[in-house]
């Protein structure tokens, strides 16, 4: 007797091939028969007529690697037809550490996450075990280089000595050893802006015996992506380690209309043998802490750094920088303060044109105040990239798509401020965008599940096919569709209607079950 029956669906297998009219048989959680007609019994048979039954949506971008400490459902995830996350990405994980300098990693994973913080990848499953901790969507794991870089020699904004590398490499290797699936990049950010290409290589080194994969977020992602995407591909010839380039995209209103451009890069770069592979995400924002939008000089050592500098008497040069980049009306208002979590209340919710009318100050010194006020701790959403760029982003065919979010709650009441509406809307909105576009369904389904899998050496899911692990999405391709905005983004997309992870119903006719089903998926 099978577990479950999915009867007299369209299946679109994720590979890209034409889909076709076929049941769809679960047992012991993997799927073990697709036929036009299936005969046998099940204990439940569920009518999918007029649905696509689909591979589980792969959100290869995720930052949901501490989410489920919090908040075990994921419905954000969930509801949009996710069951498996490449999280910890950007550099940014709670982990490794070496065992006698613990509290660089307990000040890197901040207050709500302390008693996580842990000296290694294994140290830190055993912990989310022991304490219960159960998640909704698979999860994929990377380690930060941040986090690593910030173990071994915290905040230091110098080159790492040959014994610090070593160190780094033999963190890595052991985290490696442990399942994980390779190394994120956070170079915009510190203590990764504080690196060089020898400590990228030489990491490059570890993550490229294990058959990993490394993704940026690169060091520039405007005016400079050329010499950024070079830093990247120069990591693969000195090592032939899997680059991947996270929420690839042409910020600044000044390098609008360049998308082509940096397309076309990759594609050469391709060409030329580089391994390198590309997500993104299907909106003109992006969303990130409020020294994102600071000269990277002034973030090396650290956001509190940052603010030392606003104190001191490089005051000046970071003003400069803000003053030209917030010059007019429309500047200001493409950043908008999401949260600053209770630190600095006055500024929620508003923009930087808003904030600075009420304050009566310049939006270069309303970006300094805000910065000192909330001591940097202040997440904001930067409308950076044109419409008309993410457009040709979107389209290429080899671009995977990626959240950039996480697992969050659904009611507003349970969320800090207003969140970027990706967390909530990404994937059905990529579908509706597809299908408005005239793209095949087969076309985007694949770019959501087998692409995904293929870029990261997922072999077991991804894919329908028998024998493989019943990650399955269940959804209406003629009216799936994202309903989150960023006035409000707390809302379920439409269409999504059964997800089943590892064999069994996450969400089940529109509405979740009480079954947590996620799982650490650990590389062999």
């Amino acid at each position: 007797m099978y577990d479950y029956i999915l009867r007299g669906g369209t299946v679109v297998d994720g590979t890209g091939s034409p889909a076709f009219q076929a049941d769809v048989a679960i047992k012991d959680g993997r799927i073990v028969d697709i036929a036009a007609t299936l005969v046998g019994a099940a204990k439940q048979i569920v009518d999918v007529t007029g649905l696509a039954v689909a591979p589980g949506f792969i959100d290869i971008h995720s930052h949901s690697d501490t989410s489920f400490l919090l908040d075990g459902r994921c419905e954000s995830k969930i509801y949009q037809g996710v069951t498996t996350e490449l999280a910890g990405q950007c550099g940014s994980t709670i982990y490794p550490c070496p065992k006698d300098r613990m509290d660089n990693i307990r000040n890197f994973a901040g207050s709500v996450f302390t008693g996580f913080a842990s000296d290694s990848f294994q140290a830190f499953m055993n912990k989310v075990q022991a304490q219960g901790k159960k998640m909704s969507t698979n999860l994929i794991s990377l380690i930060g280089h941040g986090a690593l870089r910030c173990g071994v020699m915290g905040f230091e904004d110098r080159k790492a000595t040959p014994e610090e590398l070593k160190e780094m490499q033999e963190l890595l290797h052991r985290d490696m050893q442990a399942g994980a699936w390779g190394l994120s990049l956070g170079l915009g950010y510190a203590p990764g802006v504080s690196s060089d290409q020898e400590e990228l290589n030489a990491l490059g080194e570890v993550v490229a015996k294990y058959d990993g994969i490394i993704t940026s977020h690169m060091r520039d992602q405007g005016s400079n992506t050329p010499s950024s995407l070079e830093e990247m591909y120069e990591i693969n010839r000195k090592t032939g380690a899997h680059i991947h380039i996270a929420h690839f995209k042409a910020s600044e209103k000044n390098n609008w209309g360049r998308a082509p451009e940096f397309v076309q890069n990759v594609a050469a770069a391709r060409e030329a043998g580089i391994n390198v592979t590309v997500d993104l995400y299907p909106y003109t924002a992006a969303s990130s802490g409020i020294t994102t939008s600071f000269p990277k000089w002034s973030i090396q050592g650290g956001t509190d750094m940052a603010i030392a500098r606003l104190k001191s008497e490089e005051r000046h040069r970071i003003m400069d920088f803000l003053e030209d980049a917030f010059q007019t009306k429309s500047d200001g208002e493409s950043l908008y303060v999401v949260t600053t979590e209770g630190r600095y209340p006055t500024a929620d919710g508003k923009n930087i044109w808003e904030l600075s009318q009420e304050l009566g100050l310049s939006m270069a010194e309303t970006m300094a105040k805000v910065t000192i006020e909330t001591e940097a701790r202040c997440t904001c959403i930067s409308f950076c990239m044109s419409e008309g760029d993410v457009d040709y982003m979107l389209a290429q065919k080899n671009y995977t798509i990626g959240s950039d979010g996480r697992g969050l709650p659904l009611a507003a009441e349970e969320n800090k401020g207003k969140p970027h509406p990706r967390n909530f809307g990404t994937f059905p909105r990529f579908l509706r965008w597809a299908r408005e576009k005239g793209i095949s369904l087969e076309e985007s389904v694949y770019r959501i599940t087998g692409l995904s899998a293929d870029v990261l050496g997922l072999t077991d899911r991804g894919t329908l096919r028998i024998g493989l692990v019943a990650d399955i999405t269940v959804f209406d391709p003629v009216n799936v569709a994202d309903k989150a905005t960023y006035v409000d983004p707390f809302q379920k997309p439409e269409g999504i209607k059964h997800v089943f992870i590892n064999g069994h119903p996450a969400l089940l006719y529109g509405q979740q079950t009480d079954k947590r089903l996620g799982q650490f998926i650990l590389k062999k």
